[in-house]
């Protein structure tokens, strides 16, 4: 009901033209939708977004290549040298996949909530569920040495999370309770520092073989002939109508208010859900320091979308385009400088979320503000001019 008054709200100032105002305008639940004028941008905005998915997977796939190989050879010398090598590989990978965490569509959204949903996102990166206790668990089991056998193991001991905490964590203590098995048992105290860091690499290496199976598979789903096809009609039996598929996109742009602006910032910096004035030990990325790079990976990866690719990309369509065409050009303009200012605003910052947290934390707080001017235009105006609905997580939020 709420969606509706602010779209009937909105199609009152703007002309009725626009998609959602005209009686006769195919919406995403009538039966016999009407081509309304702007298909043809619809579908270029669908076919853009698969061009630049595949781009970002290739790209991922060459990464976790290039960091299986850091792995092994980290494997294989044991050294400082070796295993910084692994960390710059690793970061690398995360900073693409960051970018894809806002195009959570198809095979790599939450199976039962993405429309075609497969999981695979939590077989790559598990965040919010980790569990460095886990991954100190599986390093005294040793069950990564088969690594097919592994690759059935929970989420929470696999993926960018554990591979995060085997490369940047230092030192021979462990992440579990002192009345936990492997501490009671003698069994972590066995391990001397240099064969902790040996297992250390070992499970790393198991865990970016695993990282490149699965980017791989991700990248094969985006095929003319799979998702890449459903999303674009090419394909039947996924999406009914363009509508549809704009609305799995929506869906997925909706990450930049639930996970980044409400998560990534306004837990650690106090806003919410932090029992302490503020709560550091909650940013995402707390051993690799990558907390705000993440950020600064998502703002990217919704402005991708947005764009359908570049901003300067003349061959890129994406809804900025579609905005301009339904007549909602100032809204268009309004997300762009919106976008600008975030970007802005993060690039300036000098430090770890961590490190500002502690000495500017209003310099982070500025950065979940800014993102909520972006994110309020795109629940009410955005979805409202575009006719497209907001997913459940967002319905009843009110801030």
């Amino acid at each position: 009901m709420k969606h509706a008054l602010a779209l009937f709200t909105l199609c009152l100032a703007l002309p009725p033209t626009l998609v959602g105002c005209s009686s006769d305008t195919g919406g995403a639940n009538d039966d016999a939708p009407v081509d309304d004028g702007f298909d043809d941008v619809r579908q270029a905005l669908l076919e853009s977004t698969v061009v630049v998915v595949r781009g970002e997977l290739d790209t991922l796939v060459g990464q976790a290549e290039a960091l299986q190989s850091a792995t092994d050879a980290w494997v294989a010398s044991g050294t400082a040298e070796d295993r910084a090598a692994a960390q710059d590989a690793w970061s690398s990978a995360m900073g693409t996949w960051q970018r894809l965490e806002l195009i959570q569509v198809g095979p790599a959204g939450a199976m039962g909530v993405a429309v075609g949903g497969e999981d695979l996102r939590d077989e790559i990166y598990s965040w919010p569920l980790v569990n460095p206790c886990r991954v100190d668990q599986e390093i005294v089991e040793q069950a990564y040495t088969d690594a097919a056998a592994f690759a059935a193991e929970p989420v929470n001991v696999r993926g960018l999370d554990a591979l995060e905490y085997l490369l940047f964590v230092d030192g021979t203590d462990n992440a579990c309770a002192p009345n936990s098995g492997i501490n009671t048992s003698g069994d972590w105290a066995a391990i001397d520092a240099d064969a902790l860091n040996s297992r250390r690499a070992a499970y790393a290496a198991t865990l970016a073989e695993l990282l490149t199976a699965t980017a791989t598979d991700l990248r094969g789903r985006w095929s003319d002939a799979a998702f890449g096809g459903e999303l674009t009609l090419a394909v039947a039996d996924t999406f009914r109508t363009r509508q549809d598929a704009l609305n799995a996109l929506s869906d997925a742009m909706f990450y930049l208010d639930k996970e980044v602006k409400d998560m990534k910032l306004a837990v650690p910096t106090g806003l919410t859900d932090c029992a302490e004035a503020t709560c550091p030990d909650a940013v995402e990325s707390p051993w690799s320091g990558r907390s705000l790079d993440n950020v600064r990976d998502n703002i990217a990866g919704f402005a991708m979308l947005y764009h359908g690719g570049a901003a300067d990309d003349p061959n890129a369509v994406g809804f900025h385009d579609l905005l301009e065409a339904v007549g909602a050009a100032d809204l268009a303009e309004g997300m762009d400088v919106s976008i600008g200012d975030i970007v802005m605003w993060t690039d300036d910052l000098d430090g770890t979320m961590v490190e500002l947290i502690a000495t500017d934390n209003a310099s982070v707080i500025e950065v979940h503000d800014r993102i909520k001017t972006l994110t309020d235009l795109l629940k009410t105006q955005f979805v409202g001019v575009l006719d497209l609905e907001l997913p459940d997580r967002a319905a009843g939020d009110n801030d």
